[in-house]
C-alpha cells in the first residue's frame, strides 16, 4: 500500500468510527432516558404524548393519495431496513451499512412527508426545505434529546443548544473517537454531533455565496447574513449528512472498512433503532389526526 492509500485508509477508519459513535451516542441517551427492556417503546410513547405541543393535535383529518404514497414509501424502505438477516449472516452488515444511512433518510423522509401532509403543513419540494420543517417538527413535538437542535454561527464559537444540556465549550471538548457507552455527560456527544452538522452545511452555503458573488471570501457580515437564512441543526441533517457522505462524498469509509462484523452490526443496530423512534414519533402524530382505526388499517399493510 503506498502513503496516499495509507491515508485514505487511515482518514476513512476515523471519519467512519465517527460516524458510528455519533449515532451510538443518540441510541444511548434515549437507552438512558426510556430504558432499553420490552417497555422501552410504550415509555418513549407515554412521554412523546405528554408533551403540550401533542395535546392541542387535532383529529379528524382524512388520507389523501399524496399522503398515502409518502407514508408506503417510507414504511417500506423502515421494512427493508428491519427485515435484512443480520444476525443471522453478521458478515451482510459489513457491506449493508453503506446503504444503510441512505435507507434511513429516505424512511425517515417518507413517513416524515406522510406526517407534515397530514398535519396541514404542506410537502417540502427540496431536502433543504424537509430538514428544516422536520427539524422544527422535532423540535415542537418530540421529547429529549431528540428535540434538541444546534444554531448560531457563523464559526463553532458562536454555536448554542435548543433543549440540550450542554454548552459549546463542552462539546468542544468531547472527543468523538470516545466509547459513547462510557460518557457520563452523552448529551455532550449528541451537541458534537450537531455541531460538526452545522459547521459541514454551514460551509456549504459559504461557498454558494462565493459562488454567487464571485469572491474568494466573505465577509463576517456576509457570512452571518448565511446563517440566519441556515435552518436549525436537528437529527434529521446528521443522517442527511451521512446519507450524503456515504454515496457521494466520502464512500472510502466503508471501502476501508475493517473486516470487523461485531462492531459493523452494532453500528446497523443502533441506526435502524434511532430510525425507528424517529418513525414511531411520527406514527404517534399521524394516529392523532386520522383516528386509531384508519391508523391500524394503514400499518397493517407493512
Amino acid at each position: 500500500m503506498s502513503i496516499q492509500e495509507l491515508n485514505r485508509a487511515t482518514y476513512a477508519t476515523y471519519a467512519l468510527k465517527t460516524y458510528y459513535n455519533y449515532i451510538k451516542a443518540w441510541a444511548v441517551c434515549i437507552e438512558r432516558l426510556y430504558g432499553s427492556g420490552d417497555d422501552e417503546g410504550n415509555t418513549f410513547v407515554d412521554k412523546f404524548k405528554t408533551t403540550a405541543a401533542f395535546s392541542r393535535v387535532e383529529g379528524g383529518a382524512s388520507i389523501s393519495e399524496e399522503f398515502s404514497n409518502a407514508y408506503s414509501r417510507g414504511r417500506l424502505t423502515l421494512k427493508a431496513i428491519e427485515q435484512l438477516p443480520i444476525e443471522e449472516y453478521p458478515k451482510l452488515a459489513l457491506s449493508a451499512n453503506f446503504w444503510l444511512p441512505v435507507q434511513s433518510y429516505y424512511a425517515i423522509h417518507g413517513v416524515g412527508l406522510a406526517a407534515m401532509i397530514i398535519l396541514g403543513r404542506g410537502s417540502p419540494q427540496t431536502h433543504r426545505s424537509f430538514r428544516a420543517d422536520f427539524g422544527d417538527l422535532v423540535n415542537r413535538f418530540y421529547p429529549e434529546p431528540l428535540c434538541g437542535r444546534c444554531v448560531g454561527g457563523p464559526g463553532p464559537k458562536n454555536f448554542s443548544f435548543q433543549k440540550l444540556s450542554t454548552s459549546i465549550d463542552k462539546v468542544t471538548r468531547q472527543n468523538q473517537l470516545a466509547d459513547p457507552t462510557f460518557v457520563e455527560e452523552i448529551e455532550n456527544f449528541i451537541g458534537k454531533s450537531l455541531s460538526t452538522t452545522r459547521e459541514k452545511f454551514l460551509q456549504v452555503r459559504f461557498d454558494e455565496k462565493r459562488v454567487e458573488r464571485r469572491k474568494k471570501r466573505l465577509s463576517y457580515k456576509e457570512k452571518n447574513e448565511c446563517c440566519k437564512r441556515e435552518h436549525s441543526t436537528s437529527i434529521c441533517d446528521l443522517i442527511y449528512r451521512m446519507r450524503v457522505r456515504s454515496n457521494y462524498d466520502s464512500p472510502d469509509m466503508y471501502l476501508f472498512a475493517s473486516d470487523d462484523a461485531e462492531n459493523a452490526i452494532k453500528h446497523y443496530r443502533d441506526l435502524r433503532y434511532l430510525t425507528q423512534i424517529l418513525i414511531t414519533g411520527l406514527d404517534i402524530l399521524i394516529e392523532r389526526r386520522i383516528g386509531r382505526l384508519k391508523m391500524a388499517d394503514l400499518t397493517s399493510r407493512f
